[in-house]
């Protein structure tokens, strides 16, 4: 069964395109490397502004577990991407979420 890592940040007023360039250009090839899939990614237009989730989906908890640590270890992460938008977050929010059977899912073969 899949698991879902969702994530809401807020950001500085003005940050999320800078932040949208940093998970494109770094933190989304990072993470595909270690097999993560990218579920879905949004940001506020209407609402709570400077607002961005983003849903990384892992095969089960055993990946989850051994993909972050790989991710956190690869020095691209930490020497590139952290300091790139460090500065930008303002507050997060994370949960750990399952999908039922009748969901898509991500690793069906």
């Amino acid at each position: 069964m899949a698991v879902y890592d969702y994530r809401q940040y807020t950001l500085k007023p003005g940050a999320t395109p800078d932040y949208m360039a940093a998970v494109r250009e770094i933190a989304l090839p990072l993470r595909q490397k270690y097999g993560i899939k990218l579920a879905g990614w949004y940001y506020s237009d209407i609402g709570d502004l400077n607002q961005v989730v983003h849903i990384w989906a892992y095969r089960d908890h055993a990946h989850l577990k051994e993909a972050k640590a790989q991710v956190n270890a690869d020095p691209d992460w930490n020497g590139k991407y952290v300091p790139r938008v460090r500065g930008l977050i303002v507050a997060q929010k994370t949960s750990l979420m399952l999908s039922p059977d009748f969901a898509p899912q991500p690793f069906a073969e």
